[in-house]
């Protein structure tokens, strides 16, 4: 089953694009970034219970942010989650938790991919609902 929405999302850990089509064509465009702070990788002396590593801290962030892209996704929209590294595979995680409790039968798919310019996304996501953009060549 197919919804009449589609909402694409392409995260990192700086930040996230969601983009939501319809037939009326683009009616969300949010850009959110994030307050994750970036992995540390220190030459001093090893995490010990008296000195504990941040990724606590870095997790809670994490958490946070995933809360605010989605919150910015309809529940009822087909997702197309693209992005690059494992955050993109943590939030499509927390995605189809949040699912398993409702009985939204949409589809929610998965793509590794680079950085992505809003027209490429939005590329992705006519193709992904199964509108492809029309190409116009020159005559």
């Amino acid at each position: 089953m197919t919804t009449p929405r589609t909402t694409g999302v392409w995260i990192s850990s700086e930040s996230a694009t969601v983009l939501r089509w319809g037939p009326e064509g683009v009616t969300v465009r949010e850009q959110i970034d994030s307050l994750v702070p970036s992995r540390h990788r220190s030459t001093g002396r090893p995490p010990t219970e008296d000195h504990p590593a941040g990724e606590g801290h870095r997790d809670e962030h994490m958490r946070a942010f995933f809360a605010r892209v989605r919150a910015a996704v309809h529940l009822d929209d087909d997702l197309l989650l693209l992005g690059d590294g494992e955050v993109v595979d943590h939030f499509a995680r927390q995605i189809q938790e949040d699912d398993h409790g409702h009985t939204t039968g949409r589809r929610v798919e998965v793509e590794k991919s680079g950085p992505m310019t809003e027209p490429q996304l939005l590329a992705r996501i006519r193709t992904f609902a199964g509108l492809p953009a029309r190409r116009t060549l020159p005559s």
